[in-house]
C-alpha cells in the first residue's frame, strides 16, 4: 500500500496556499507531486547498488517553478507542443493564441496550465489533480476541465487525464518532466540507452515545428528503434540536429500502444524508465536547452543533463490535416494516461 502526504509548498504572490504530495511506496521509492503545475518535483528510486537516488530535475522552492522558462516536471495544456503561426481556424472561425515560442505557440502560451495552480483531493490511494480553463483562455475556445488522477504504486507513476470542454477545442495534454537516471545534478543523459518504438517521426522547420507527413527513421539520426546511446549519431551533426541547438527534439509516431513507447537506461545506476501511454505521439527532448541554472539541493543543470519523452497528440495537428485530429467535440469526455515505470535493468 503507498503512503501518500500532505506538505505546505509555499504560497504565491496572490496569496494561494499551495501543498504537495509525497507518494511512499512499500520499498521506500517515492514521489512529490506539486499542486503547482500538477508537477513532478522528485522520483526517488533504487539504482542497481541499492541506493536511492531522484531522477527528476527541478528546484526546491514554490518561488523558482513561479519564474521557470524550462517547465520542469510540469503538466502541459491546453495544447502541448507548437502550434504554427500562433493561430487554427475551427468551425470557421479563427482562433488566435500568444506567439511565445518565435513565430510560433508553445505549450498552451504564455500562462499555460503549467503555469497555474491546480486544486487537489486525496481519493482511494491516489490524488485527483484538478483545473478549470475558461473560455479563451490564452485563446483557446471553450470552458475545459481537466483532472489528474495520479498514482503510485511498485515504480510506477501513472497519470490518468480526464477532461471535456462546453465548446470543440483542440486539446494535448503531457507531462514535461526531464530525468537523469543517473540521479538529478550527475552529469549528461548522453551515454544514457534509448529505444524509441517508433519507425516514423516528423522532420522539423527552422522554429523546430513538426512537419507532416511522418517519415521513416531508418537510415537517419533519428533511428531509436534498436537500444543505442542518445549521443550516437548525435555528433554527425545533420542539418536538424544543428537547428535543434545541438541535438534531438523531435516528434515520433506512435503505432502500437500496447508496448512502452520509449525505454532508457542510465548508464551509472542502471535504473530503467519505460514510458507508456495512449497517446500517438512522443516527442523526445534531450535538454540541449537547458542552459545553466540551479536546481534542488545546490546542484546546478547544464545542456544534455536531463531528457524529456513527451507522450502527445502530433504538434501543430489541429492545422494539419495530414496528423490524427487533436479537435475534442462539445461536451465529449475524453481520457488518456502517461505512466512512468522505473526499475532497474535485469
Amino acid at each position: 500500500m503507498t503512503k501518500i502526504e500532505k506538505s505546505l509548498f509555499g504560497t504565491t504572490p496572490d496569496g494561494q496556499r499551495v501543498y504537495n504530495y509525497t507518494f511512499i511506496d512499500e520499498k521506500g521509492q517515492s514521489v512529490v507531486m506539486s499542486e503547482y503545475a500538477c508537477a513532478i518535483v522528485a522520483i526517488n528510486v533504487l539504482g542497481k547498488d541499492g541506493k536511492i537516488y531522484d531522477v527528476a530535475l527541478g528546484y526546491d522552492t514554490l518561488e523558482e517553478y513561479l519564474s521557470d522558462t524550462r517547465n520542469f516536471g510540469a503538466t502541459i495544456g491546453r495544447y502541448a507542443n507548437r502550434i504554427a503561426n500562433g493561430k487554427f481556424t475551427l468551425n470557421g472561425v479563427t482562433y488566435n493564441l500568444p506567439r511565445n515560442n518565435g513565430k510560433n505557440t508553445l505549450h498552451g502560451g504564455f500562462k499555460g496550465f503549467g503555469k497555474k495552480v491546480f486544486s487537489s483531493e486525496l481519493k482511494d490511494n491516489c490524488v485527483i489533480f484538478s483545473l478549470e480553463s475558461p473560455d479563451l483562455d490564452e485563446g483557446f475556445p471553450g470552458n475545459f476541465k481537466l483532472s489528474v488522477k495520479v498514482s503510485f504504486v511498485d515504480g510506477a507513476l501513472r497519470m490518468a487525464y480526464e477532461y471535456i470542454c462546453d465548446k470543440d477545442t483542440p486539446a494535448s495534454i503531457t507531462n514535461h518532466n526531464y530525468f537523469n537516471l543517473n540521479g538529478h545534478g550527475r552529469g549528461s543523459i548522453l551515454n544514457h540507452s534509448l529505444k524509441i518504438n517508433a519507425e516514423k517521426y516528423c522532420r522539423a522547420d527552422e522554429g523546430l515545428l513538426a512537419l507532416a507527413p511522418a517519415v521513416n527513421v531508418e537510415g537517419t539520426s533519428f533511428d531509436f528503434t534498436g537500444e543505442r546511446k542518445i549521443i550516437y549519431k548525435m555528433f554527425e551533426y545533420s542539418p536538424e540536429i544543428i537547428q535543434a541547438r545541438g541535438g534531438f527534439d523531435h516528434c515520433y509516431e506512435i503505432k502500437d500502444v500496447k508496448r512502452p513507447a520509449a525505454v532508457a537506461v542510465g548508464d551509472i545506476t542502471g535504473i530503467k524508465l519505460e514510458v507508456s501511454s495512449d497517446m500517438p505521439a512522443l516527442q523526445f527532448y534531450s535538454g540541449n536547452s537547458i542552459g545553466h541554472c540551479r536546481g534542488k539541493n545546490g546542484a546546478f543543470y547544464n545542456d544534455h543533463e536531463g531528457f524529456a519523452l513527451e507522450s502527445q497528440q502530433f504538434p501543430n495537428a489541429v492545422n494539419e490535416p495530414q496528423f490524427l485530429s487533436p479537435v475534442i467535440k462539445a461536451g465529449e469526455l475524453h481520457h488518456a494516461f502517461i505512466e512512468y515505470k522505473l526499475g532497474v535493468k535485469n
